[in-house]
């Protein structure tokens, strides 16, 4: 009897023995994927659980705590379940991590480049190959194409010139042709939106800060962008060679001119008002100061809607 009890409790102890020995995980083998990517959204939480290890032990592995932030992309070594650690760089991330990964990557650009299509469509550059410009004045508007095999067409001069003409009398003048394609390259960089011009021509007036302003000979121009900042219109302006570009914080515009050296310059002034040049700091020297600007600085050319001060000739 004694036998048969002991024989019974050897038995069930090699069963238990057994069921445990099924149970218990196998560890990873090298050859196995010892490098998980993180997906979009994942947290160190649901990678632990995915791979049946702890939190703290995935921490450990890569040298980061529980706050640490992960990121998509990012490769985290996997703790072996026996707690050894297999290097990263003796592993490459499995080809079931990676796919998903790769898809993910490629619906992003997909969407994208959809994206960027249907701006580029909305602004004109899906459709315009260049040379398209759209302007509007206190005198009128004008759309067209400016140039026929690389030359200024006699109707886009003729509609510039009508858009640019002074708007109180209607007077107008042959706009320089640099400065033509300067406001096509402008509309190009800026995909085709309309040019919204405060003031192009204007005729000498002896009410003008300065006898020399290049508004007098169609060289200049005051414009806007809608939708489009007057500080990146400005700062895509003072890529261009060989122009005048002032920014007026106080106005509603950005004046551009062409001339033989490049000058920049800031005014203060608004609407009506005498030149206010920022100081040597491009800080506004107040209301109650003037300095007379130095050499390569603005000059006024006293304009009743719009003041516009441009540098002396160079």
């Amino acid at each position: 009897m004694t036998r048969t009890v002991s024989a019974l409790v050897c038995a069930s102890a090699l069963a238990l023995a057994s069921a445990s020995a099924s149970a218990a995980p196998a560890p990873r083998t090298l050859g196995g994927s010892r490098v998980h990517v993180v997906y979009p959204g994942q947290t160190l939480a649901m990678i632990a659980k995915r791979y049946n290890v702890s939190i703290d032990a995935l921490c450990k592995a890569n040298g980061i705590t529980r706050r640490s932030p992960i990121r998509p992309k990012q490769r985290l070594v996997l703790p072996a379940r026996d707690g050894e650690v297999v290097p990263a760089s003796l592993q490459k991330p499995a080809p079931e991590e990676a796919k998903p990964v790769e898809k993910a990557e490629k619906a992003e650009k997909a969407e994208k480049a959809e994206k960027a299509e249907k701006v580029s469509a909305k602004l004109g550059k899906g459709k315009n190959k260049g040379g398209l410009l759209v302007l509007q004045s206190y005198t009128g508007s004008w759309r067209g194409q400016v140039y026929k095999k690389g030359k200024i067409t006699d109707s886009a001069r003729t509609g510039i010139e009508k858009v640019l003409a002074a708007w109180r009398t209607g007077q107008h003048q042959p706009i320089n042709d640099r400065l033509i394609r300067i406001l096509v390259k402008v509309s190009d960089h800026f995909g085709g939106k309309p040019i919204k011009v405060v003031s192009g021509y204007r005729p000498y007036s002896p009410t003008q800060y300065t006898p020399h302003s290049r508004h007098n000979t169609g060289h200049a121009v005051d414009f806007a962008i809608p939708g489009v900042s007057n500080k990146v219109l400005r700062d895509y302006c003072r890529t261009l060679a060989n122009v005048g570009c002032g920014f007026y914080p106080n106005s509603s515009f950005v004046h551009l001119d062409v001339r033989e050296t490049s000058a920049y310059w800031v005014d203060f002034s608004g609407p009506g008002q005498a030149p206010r040049y920022a100081d040597s700091h491009g800080r506004d020297p107040g209301e109650a100061e003037r300095e007379e600007p130095a050499s390569g600085s603005g000059d006024g050319s006293g304009a009743d809607d719009e003041q516009t001060f441009e540098p002396d000739e160079i």
